[in-house]
């Protein structure tokens, strides 16, 4: 573990992880009615399935947190339980994973990294033009940019490394290229 990884606490307090595996399962729960829609229990499981499968390989931190919301309540539709009725323990602090298995992830990732992969100007152009349209307004965005671009960054670091999020070791590398991109970007 390098210096460049020592993560300290949201820049915004109130905005980090919990908000965003918040946000994550409110929008999980949508795509769950979506996917429910006149659908069986089984099929809306594979529906969700394959959505998360499909963000599992987004660099996004958020689309991570997605996913992992998505494959809870496809498990939950298999079993024969309401969609998400295992969400409080989505994300919580007390199951935050232990730095031992944190550095095992860190590990597998770094050692199979591709250097062309370091840049990350890629995921961060995507995750500024996400927060851009979440912001709306151009009064909004003029305000708001640079915190929210704090937070996505934050965001992209204290997730590559979490073992919780389905993401392969290529995708984690882009995340952490990414997250370190928008830092830079907003002078951190």
């Amino acid at each position: 573990m390098t210096a460049d990884d020592v993560l300290g606490p949201c820049p915004s307090p109130g905005h980090g992880l919990g908000a965003a595996a918040a946000s994550a399962l409110l929008a999980a729960a949508d795509h769950v009615e979506q996917a429910w829609a006149g659908a069986s229990p089984r099929e809306a499981a594979t529906r969700l399935s394959l959505h998360a499968e499909d963000l599992a390989h987004s660099p996004v931190a958020r689309d991570q947190l997605l996913s992992r919301a998505l494959e809870l309540a496809a498990g939950d539709l298999s079993e024969g339980r309401r969609p998400l009725t295992h969400w409080p323990l989505f994300f919580t602090e007390d199951m935050t994973p232990s730095l031992e298995a944190r550095e095992d992830v860190r590990a597998w990732v770094l050692a199979g990294a591709d250097p062309m992969l370091a840049d990350g100007e890629a995921v961060a152009e995507a995750v500024e033009a996400r927060a851009v349209r979440a912001l709306g307004d151009a009064f909004e965005t003029a305000r708001g940019l640079t915190r929210r671009l704090r937070v996505e960054a934050w965001l992209q670091l204290a997730l590559w490394d979490d073992p919780r999020i389905p993401a392969n070791a290529e995708t984690r590398f882009l995340m952490r290229a990414g997250g370190r991109r928008l830092m830079a970007r907003v002078g951190d």
